[in-house]
């Protein structure tokens, strides 16, 4: 088995924005494939657990930015089980340019649920042991919980179909589309983005309506979600931006 899963990518065209980067959400996109192709290769992935009535659902992630890929590159993303903190699975990921630099990494951490309850369970619910990796990490802290106040509507929108993903709710990835969505075409052009950080905490279902709100802090932002049908709040993100 390997306790590091290695993956080569080449950004698309259908990947990136106008300025030729590729879309954060795109972003999570391949690492949470390449994260579930290692899950399928230790035993772990979507059609094993389904027989133990289990799933895995990402709760948290932060992301850490030196460059964006942009259209043509060739990348390769490393990730790997980490440890368990709390409920959560840790698992850490690298990205690396062509060149072997890093240009991306960030931590994640993911909860074991019971299909059945909707209740996390605990490592022991597993019929076979993670590797670990004890002591590699791509950064050092876990991600918190995200309490930054956005008391600003940004804009709002109804769940349709192409939010929706297989299990029939937003697929988390829309959720870092929304939060891009919340600036507009002068802040690209003046901002670099250098690190996010999602919290995932409802799930949003095909007909709800969401809205977003915002706050500022200087370059860094706090934002959320409400699900307007339940005024509860969907996800937090916090994103941090460097003048250019």
């Amino acid at each position: 088995m390997l306790p590091v899963w290695k993956e080569n990518y080449k950004i698309t065209s259908y990947q990136v924005d106008f300025q030729e980067k590729i879309k954060p959400a795109h972003l999570m996109q391949l690492f949470q494939e390449a994260a579930g192709n290692h899950a399928q290769h230790l035993g772990a992935g979507y059609s094993s657990l389904a027989e133990e009535k289990l799933f895995w659902a990402l709760s948290r992630i932060r992301v850490e930015i030196e460059n964006l890929p942009k259209w043509g590159d060739e990348i390769r993303i490393e990730t790997w089980p980490n440890s368990v903190v709390g409920p959560f699975f840790r698992r850490d990921f690298i990205f690396y340019n062509q060149h072997d630099e890093v240009i991306c990494k960030g931590v994640s951490g993911w909860l074991l649920l019971s299909s059945e309850t909707m209740r996390p369970q605990r490592a022991d619910r597993l019929t076979f042991d993670l590797p670990f990796n004890g002591g590699k990490f791509a950064l050092e802290a876990f991600p918190d919980r995200l309490n930054g106040v956005a008391e600003t509507p940004v804009f709002s929108k109804k769940i349709l179909y192409n939010e929706i993903d297989v299990n029939n709710h937003v697929n988390n990835t829309r959720y870092q589309d929304w939060v891009m969505d919340c600036f507009d075409n002068m802040h690209f052009q003046t901002h670099d983005l250098k690190s996010f950080s999602l919290e995932f905490l409802g799930e949003m279902r095909w007909g709800d309506e969401v809205e977003l709100m915002s706050g500022e802090e200087g370059t860094s932002y706090h934002l959320h979600a409400v699900n307007l049908q339940t005024g509860k709040i969907a996800f937090k993100a916090d994103v941090d931006w460097e003048k250019n």
